[in-house]
């Protein structure tokens, strides 16, 4: 698809694929050049209480999770033998 670089160097990003990705207006974009090419991620900013908040859930799930698997198996026939056993 073709977009053209507009005065005030805006481009438009054509409509099908801003309903592929689920853009919205406002949504913000990393933006680089990577091998002569230039890219436009979107990402979701948060404010630095918002970062701090969300890295201590990160963490607590971290712990629960390793809390959680206290048992190892060796191939997934032992795992799903065991899953069984819990219906």
């Amino acid at each position: 698809m073709l977009s053209e670089l507009k005065d005030r160097f805006q481009v438009t990003i054509p409509r099908p694929l801003v309903r592929e990705l689920g853009l919205e207006c406002g949504d913000m974009f990393d933006v680089y050049i990577e091998d002569g090419t230039i890219r436009l991620v979107p990402v979701v900013v948060y404010s630095k209480a918002e970062a701090t908040e969300l890295e201590a859930l990160a963490a607590q799930a971290r712990e629960a999770a390793l809390g959680a698997s206290e048992h190892a198996y060796d191939d997934a026939e032992d795992a799903a033998a065991d899953y069984r056993e819990l219906d």
